[in-house]
């Protein structure tokens, strides 16, 4: 038994623009929406916060005039030594004592020595001396207090006992305290730009855990390059109508009488007509004469697929016979508007001959349709009977034998099919099925030696980076859309 090629394959670990692209249109509300609801918290935390305004004010230490240069610059070293005493003397507690006490408003000495900060500059002879408190005015009232206090205790303490007040340092004050505008805290935008980059983070977290944690079948590349398989067709996703249920029942969407100019419908046409074209020539030295159809999952499309390339083959002139081979759940005969009831279970126990069970399609008379007939108790054992290969190698004659079959994971009966006859096609519906399921429905025919001919892609977007990932590039030809009819002047 041959080694399947998708065991052997090893996933390309490259990342190009075009997949960051395609990964950002795919998870693009969640990388939207999490900086939103980041910027909405940090903006209700701030509403909860209570405000803190911050007033500075400055002062520099000044040194009597020398009479020299040498003077001077002795002096400049000796305001600048001072500075860096000062501010340590501006973080004491003593001086927060002395300010609490001018003050108009209550204030702890703790709270005082936590609110307020006096800093010198590096190599420089300037104080900066910063209160925050929850109001402007406090803010301002304890800045403006407490540069005043320490300029008082500095001139304090530099003084003699003899001659009191003339020391040639002092700290001058060089401005005000200012009267804040707004809050310092919290910065408002500082905090809605965390929030939104904290959210950016969590929504691009939580899009790369989905990225990762996704297998599904989200390229063609995937199953060309895991598989080996070819795409045979590329079906775009065509628009139900709203009493149609997803995956309800499968539709013809193929124009049986002439072309039309709607965008939809002529994207789909031509796309059977694509899917045709590489039927006829797949394997030119040994034409399939019986194609299964059939998919990993039930509702992925193939029902659908099979009728119209059925009736796209016929168009072109081939003669096509048609058969539902879902036992257990057929839906042929309505999608084709024909009777039910009657069909491969009938031939199969005698009750009927292929002649009476068979129909025309309504203005296909080149395309016949053999219908499920009524559900047996045992599906699996009819379809792989001898009668059952003899009808269809009867037919295979003078005709192309399209087979409806189940989906290969529920049951067996669609990898039956392909191994008795010329092989399977694999409708795969964008993005449905994961990689491991499709895995498991190859193993499931190539296990019994069964050919899979190749796969056709169901429901993929017409456009944008998820039509170019499954190699989709369908657009119209016409100069316009739903053109109506004009007469002929």
């Amino acid at each position: 038994m041959t080694v399947p090629p998708h065991l052997d394959a090893a996933p390309d670990s490259s990342v190009s623009l075009r997949d960051v692209l395609r990964f950002v249109r795919r998870y693009w509300p969640a990388l939207l929406v999490a900086p939103l609801v980041g910027v909405l918290v940090t903006a209700l935390w701030a509403a909860v916060q209570t405000p803190r305004y911050t007033s500075t004010t400055s002062a520099v230490v000044s040194i009597g005039a020398g009479e020299n240069i040498g003077v001077a610059l002795t002096a400049d070293n000796l305001a600048k030594s001072k500075a860096q005493q000062y501010a340590e003397l501006g973080d004491s507690r003593a001086l927060a004592e002395s300010v609490v006490q001018e003050l108009s408003f209550s204030l702890s000495v703790e709270d005082a020595l936590e609110a307020t900060g006096v800093e010198s500059t590096r190599n420089g002879a300037l104080l900066e001396i910063s209160a925050e408190e929850s109001t402007a005015q406090r803010a301002q009232e304890l800045s403006q207090a407490w540069t005043q206090a320490l300029a008082e205790r500095v001139q304090d303490l530099e003084s003699s006992d003899t001659a009191p007040g003339s020391s040639i340092i002092s700290v001058e004050i060089l401005a005000d305290a200012n009267l804040p505008a707004s809050p310092s805290w919290p910065n408002i935008p500082l905090v809605l730009a965390l929030g939104a980059g904290t959210g950016l983070l969590i929504g691009l977290g939580y899009a790369l855990a989905r990225h990762l944690l996704d297998n599904r079948i989200r390229s063609s590349a995937m199953i060309e390059e895991r598989y080996g398989l070819s795409i045979l067709g590329t079906i775009p996703q065509v628009e139900r109508s709203k009493k149609d249920t997803a995956g309800a029942r499968a539709r013809i969407f193929v124009d049986q009488q002439a072309e039309t100019h709607n965008r939809a419908t002529f994207r789909t046409t031509e796309a059977f007509k694509e899917l045709r074209t590489n039927i006829d020539f797949l394997r030119p030295d040994d034409a399939p004469q019986v194609i299964t159809v059939t998919s990993a999952h039930p509702g992925e499309g193939k029902s659908s697929i099979v009728a119209n390339l059925a009736v796209t083959l016929a168009q072109a002139g081939r003669d096509v016979v048609l058969i539902d081979a879902d036992l257990r759940r057929p839906v042929l005969s309505e999608t084709l508007g024909l009777v039910g009831g009657v069909g491969v279970t009938d031939v199969m126990l005698g009750q009927a001959t292929v002649e009476e069970v068979a129909q025309t399609v309504v203005g296909l008379p080149n395309l016949s349709f053999i219908g499920a007939g009524r559900i047996p108790p045992n599906p699996s054992e009819i379809l792989g009977s001898d009668r059952f290969h003899d009808m269809v190698r009867g037919l295979a004659d003078n005709a192309l034998v399209l087979i409806d079959a189940p989906p290969l994971l529920p049951v067996t009966d669609g990898a039956i099919l392909a191994r008795r006859f010329d092989g399977c096609v694999l409708v795969v519906s964008a993005g449905r099925p994961t990689v491991d399921e499709l895995d498991k429905a190859i193993s499931n025919v190539q296990n019994i030696d069964g050919d899979i001919l190749g796969v056709i892609l169901n429901r993929v977007p017409a456009r944008g980076a998820e039509a170019a990932s499954y190699q989709y590039y369908g657009q119209t030809y016409y100069g316009r859309e739903d053109p109506t009819p004009t007469r002929e002047q």
